[in-house]
């Protein structure tokens, strides 16, 4: 068997082009070192200057628990009019919380809202709307999955922040009650209708009863008919004295779980994150404008990058 040598074949591959490239951008990056780092601390700087200069932002949270029965929202409903139906369904109104979210939201509580602390003259608005735009920026009102629904209004003082809370709850708690009594009245004047009705009929078979002889089937069944009006007398009054104790009433439909406290730490500004975000893209620009810089510098000897540039230039021009 003839012996086979393996000839040692020379390594002639070139240095990886990915490695010359790195190369090239790390050299770029060290040439124009003390412009990205000048230009990042500046802008750093900058940031911080700009980060100390905003005011502290305060957020109270108020949570509460409304009534949480669907009659008790239906009944809201129908006292909201006749575009009740379209008004709920324009704003996506699935549940009691929904409801009571909208009545927060709404323009006629925001303007009470505004109204009671002169939000006007604080927030520095020449119109009623400014204000209420303004104090709508300025609250967050939301749901949870246990139904609780949290006020949340943001402002540079903590104290009126928490103000604020409170107020929007109190006042959603008088509108509930300006509904509930509406409803408790409706009912007392239905009951009381009924109850007169009923006293008349009652009325009438006395009378007739009075009239028949007692020897006589139709004293048995005018007798049958006096206590079945009686029996319907004694319901409608109880239910008469029930309407007008509901209607006289005045207790809170809204558990208040967390009442709004002047907060002590503020809620923003985020001032690191300012300056780290601000100090980033500072950073990035610095990059991006070193390397813009050294193809316009090499454009003039190296006339394939020169080609290149000219492409680039008529790439962004507005075509005709």
């Amino acid at each position: 068997m003839e012996n086979q040598t393996n000839t040692p074949v020379p390594d002639n591959r070139q240095p990886d082009e990915d490695e010359i490239k790195l190369l090239d951008l790390l050299i770029v990056l060290a040439k124009h070192k003390k412009r990205i780092i000048g230009v990042t601390l500046a802008a750093a700087l900058m940031a911080v200057g700009y980060a100390l200069s905003l005011p502290n932002i305060y957020t109270a949270t108020a949570k509460i628990l409304p009534p949480q029965s669907q009659s008790s929202a239906s009944a809201m409903l129908s006292q909201l009019g006749g575009l009740a139906g379209m008004a709920g369904s324009s704003l996506g109104i699935k549940n009691p919380n929904d409801l009571y979210i909208a009545m927060l939201k709404s323009r006629s509580l925001m303007e009470k809202v505004v109204k009671r602390v002169d939000l006007q003259k604080i927030y520095k608005q020449e119109t009623l709307n400014g204000a209420m735009s303004a104090l709508e920026g300025s609250t967050v009102i939301s749901s949870d999955k246990g139904g609780f629904i949290t006020v949340e209004v943001s402002d540079k003082d903590p104290q009126l922040a928490a103000n604020l809370a409170n107020i929007f709850i109190e006042e959603l708690n008088k509108l509930l009650q300006t509904y509930s009594l509406t409803d408790a009245s409706q009912k007392r004047t239905f009951f009381d209708q009924q109850l007169r009705q009923a006293k008349d009929r009652l009325t009438d078979a006395e009378l007739v009863l009075d009239k028949t002889p007692n020897t006589s089937l139709q004293y048995l069944d005018a007798l049958r008919n006096l206590k079945y009006q009686e029996a319907v007398w004694e319901m409608l009054a109880k239910q008469f004295e029930m309407a007008k104790l509901d209607e006289a009433k005045d207790f809170p439909l809204i558990q208040v779980l967390d009442k709004a406290m002047p907060p002590e730490k503020k809620s923003k500004p985020k001032r690191s994150m300012v300056v780290m975000l601000a100090t980033l893209v500072a950073f990035f620009l610095a990059v991006i404008w070193a390397f813009i810089s050294e193809a316009l510098a090499r454009s003039g000897s190296d006339p394939e990058q020169g080609a290149r540039l000219q492409e680039l230039r008529r790439a962004f021009r507005w075509r005709t």
